[in-house]
């Protein structure tokens, strides 16, 4: 039987009765009077070249910075211009997944270099080929390290973003976790300790923590470890080109965003998290891995492999429902690292360090006060009482982009390479006038 696309009304009067029902309203009967919308009221269509000049005149309204000091998960970096130039490439752009290794070999070692970076970047034995973000990465994590019976523990240091997605998956299913409290902003060793029990499976922390504080993982991974539950390390990646890396403090699990690697803050969007552990919890990871290999001929080359745990192949007996990855971001990211090569991102991640520190100390002259003693990566949040609404709308006359709002009068700040010293130095003169 063909299949068959109503187009007028008398099309629609023999769809239904093909199908059995007098009218459309038969037809949804099924579905809750609240989830139906009625008669839509739209407008009447317009030209093209009427929707270019609607289009340009919403664009206009888009307000720039020329500096930005807003992060918490986002975060403005120098992307070279070979990232964007690979990534246009028509044959990378419309690629979809490279079920045909003969057909997408180029695809393959490009994800396959992406995994090596990963697992080099943080220290782990293998990655997958990259995550919807880092939430989804780290409520991943959680799902294949829990046991029926035991509970999860989460730092209440983490990303408000992950938090709330942590909190659908467990919560969908039923899974017992505690939040565990963030003195100074962090998780400290002491804090966890007291929480750990027999009955604990995993722990769940970031690194740098939301507050951009820098935690001791290797203390809370040996604790972690010494009653038998698993550590899950999430987290900025470029952090770890100065901090040890979770592998080197003994982590089961790494994940969090590549977004620093190439990715520009477009408007909220696209993300790509990554997600790597040891060789023994290969099996246990959700996504797919490309593996390298030899042809016929005995050439390098590679193939989609490691895929049977997920739903398209083992239905409702898979560990996952992820069967897809971000194929696009994760070859922006492979693009950029190639790029930076292991002393760049260094040097990337010393400016971000220095730029932080010399702006902290610029701010609290000009009368701003820190709320956090735990030192920070690239982040940190200040305070001051009545003036946030006020600083916000100074620095954004000045074509500044201020630190994010939290509660109260408490704002997290964020830098980067991009911050120089005359751009920090004049966002302080104009708080210090605020102020």
């Amino acid at each position: 039987m063909s299949v068959y696309f109503p187009h007028t009304d008398s099309d629609i009067e023999q769809m239904l009765a093909f199908v059995g029902v007098p009218d459309t309203d038969a037809l949804y009967s099924e579905v809750a009077p609240e989830l139906k919308c009625g008669k839509l009221s739209l407008a009447p269509g317009l030209s093209e070249s009427e929707v270019i000049a609607r289009l340009k005149a919403l664009a206009a309204e888009n307000k720039t910075y020329n500096s930005v000091m807003r992060g918490g998960g986002a975060y403005r970096h120098y992307i070279p211009e070979i990232v964007n130039e690979t990534a246009s490439k028509s044959s990378f752009l419309t690629a979809y997944t490279p079920y045909q290794a003969e057909m997408a070999q180029g695809v393959l070692q490009a994800i396959f270099e992406y995994q090596t970076y990963i697992a080099r970047i943080t220290g782990m034995e293998v990655a997958n080929a990259s995550m919807y973000s880092a939430a989804n990465a780290a409520a991943e994590a959680c799902l294949q390290s829990f046991k029926p019976g035991f509970k999860i523990l989460i730092a209440a240091s983490i990303r408000p973003d992950t938090m709330a997605v942590l909190r659908t998956y467990l919560d969908g299913k039923n899974i017992e976790y505690e939040v565990l409290a963030a003195e100074n902003g962090i998780l400290e060793p002491e804090t966890l300790v007291k929480s750990l029990s027999p009955k604990v499976c995993a722990v769940y922390a970031e690194q740098p923590a939301y507050s951009g504080g820098i935690l001791d993982l290797k203390a809370l991974t040996e604790a972690a470890h010494r009653v038998g539950a698993k550590f899950i390390a999430g987290g900025n990646p470029l952090a770890y080109a100065l901090l040890p890396s979770p592998g080197e403090a003994g982590a089961d699990i790494a994940v969090g965003d590549v977004q620093p690697f190439g990715l520009p803050t477009a408007f909220g969007g696209p993300y790509a998290g990554y997600y790597a552990t040891t060789k023994a919890g290969v099996r246990k990871m959700p996504g797919r891995i490309v593996g390298e290999t030899t042809d016929r001929l005995g050439r390098r080359a590679f193939v989609l492999t490691l895929q049977p745990r997920e739903q398209h192949i083992k239905r409702e007996r898979a560990l996952s429902n992820i069967c897809s990855n971000q194929a696009l971001c994760a070859l922006r990211a492979s693009v950029y690292l190639a790029a930076m090569g292991g002393k760049g991102l260094r040097r990337v991640a010393e400016n971000c360090y220095k730029a932080a520190h010399f702006a902290l100390k610029e701010f609290e002259e000009a009368g701003l006060k820190r709320v956090y003693e735990a030192d920070f990566f690239n982040e940190f949040v200040t305070l001051c009482p009545g003036k946030s609404d006020k600083i916000e709308k100074a620095l954004a006359e000045n074509g500044i982009l201020s630190g994010l709002k939290l509660d109260g009068d408490t704002m997290l700040w964020a830098f980067t390479e991009l911050n120089g010293a005359m751009d920090i130095t004049l966002a302080a003169r104009i708080m210090k006038e605020v102020i």
